[in-house]
Order: structure tokens, then C-alpha cells, then sequence
């Protein structure tokens, strides 16, 4: 039995022919007892090392992504490695990866170690000011309410929303 390629287990290797001659070339296997003592064979899978990197910055609305790599494919071999985390909001996740086998390397032939990195958004820091002025106002029996205003509000974000459901329209008793 030959192979060039096992997937798993191991197959069975053993003399198929063996021929023994004198020195005139002469066969003269039949007139010897011989032994066959068998074997196995085995291929191991090869060592892929992937390892994605771990990065960080603060929260800016938009993607942190940070490649990766694979390292070990003999032969000159390929296989498509994407590196597919992604964090945008505040938090952390795995810097995940994909292997797409569409190239020269078979998945069964190796194995893979990860390093895996962890991508990390933080707050920002940024002090946003949102301040309600409310007044003094003599009855006159209309409704007056307050104003809201925002300061502070990083380049490149506005805010869009900001009003308050507060009004008054008689004299406040504490009740």
C-alpha cells in the first residue's frame, strides 16, 4: 500500500517485493527464510501558527480592526487568512480570524496554535456639558418651560436631541 496523502490514523507499510540475488545476479530468494517484519505509516499535520494582534483606542464611532497573521504552510502552500474582529462601541472582543482552504494547503494536514488578541474601545473622555436653565417666571397662565444646552461635544459629532419636558404653568406649591 502507498500514499502520499493520509488525512488521519496511520496505514500499514510492508516489503511488496524483495528479491535476493548471488553475484551473478542470479535469484535466489527461494533459497532463504525470510522475515517480514511490518510497519506503519503516519503523517503528522504541521504546526500554523495564527496570531492576531491585540490594539486599542478610544471610542471614536468608527471601526478598530487590526491584522494578523499566519505563519508555517510548507511546500510554498496557501490558504486565504482573513482577520475578521472588529470592536466599534465601547468594550472589548476577540481579534478573530477566518482560513479559507481554497488554496494549495488540505486543513487536515496541519494544526493550528492561536494567539489571539483582544481588540479594546474605551469611553471617551471627552466632558460633555448638558445644562438645563429653568427661570423665574410671574403667573400668567401660560406654560413656561426650560432650556437645554450642550457644550463640549468632540469635533466631528453634534448632538441632536436635547430638550426638557419641564413646565410650569401655576405656582408650585411642593405638594
Amino acid at each position: 500500500a502507498s500514499a502520499t496523502h493520509v488525512s488521519e490514523g496511520k496505514i500499514p507499510a510492508h516489503a511488496d517485493h524483495v528479491v535476493i540475488a548471488d553475484a551473478n545476479d542470479k535469484d535466489v530468494t527461494d533459497n532463504f527464510d525470510i522475515i517480514y517484519v511490518d510497519d506503519t505509516l503516519e503523517i503528522i499535520p504541521a504546526e500554523l501558527t495564527v496570531t492576531t494582534p491585540d490594539d486599542s483606542k478610544t471610542y471614536d464611532g468608527t471601526e478598530l480592526r487590526k491584522a494578523g497573521q499566519i505563519k508555517g504552510f510548507v511546500n510554498e502552500e496557501t490558504a486565504t487568512f482573513t482577520t475578521t474582529g472588529v470592536q466599534i462601541a465601547v468594550g472589548q472582543s476577540s481579534n478573530t480570524y477566518t482560513i479559507d482552504w481554497n488554496g494549495a494547503a488540505t486543513e487536515t494536514d496541519y494544526f493550528i496554535t492561536e494567539n489571539i488578541g483582544t481588540l479594546t474601545v474605551y469611553e471617551n473622555d471627552a466632558e460633555i456639558v448638558v445644562t438645563t436653565t429653568g427661570g423665574s417666571f410671574t403667573y400668567d397662565g401660560k406654560a413656561h418651560g426650560a432650556t437645554v444646552e450642550v457644550t463640549g461635544v468632540p469635533t466631528g459629532y453634534r448632538a441632536t436631541v436635547y430638550t426638557s419636558d419641564a413646565k410650569a404653568i401655576h405656582v408650585y406649591d411642593g405638594v
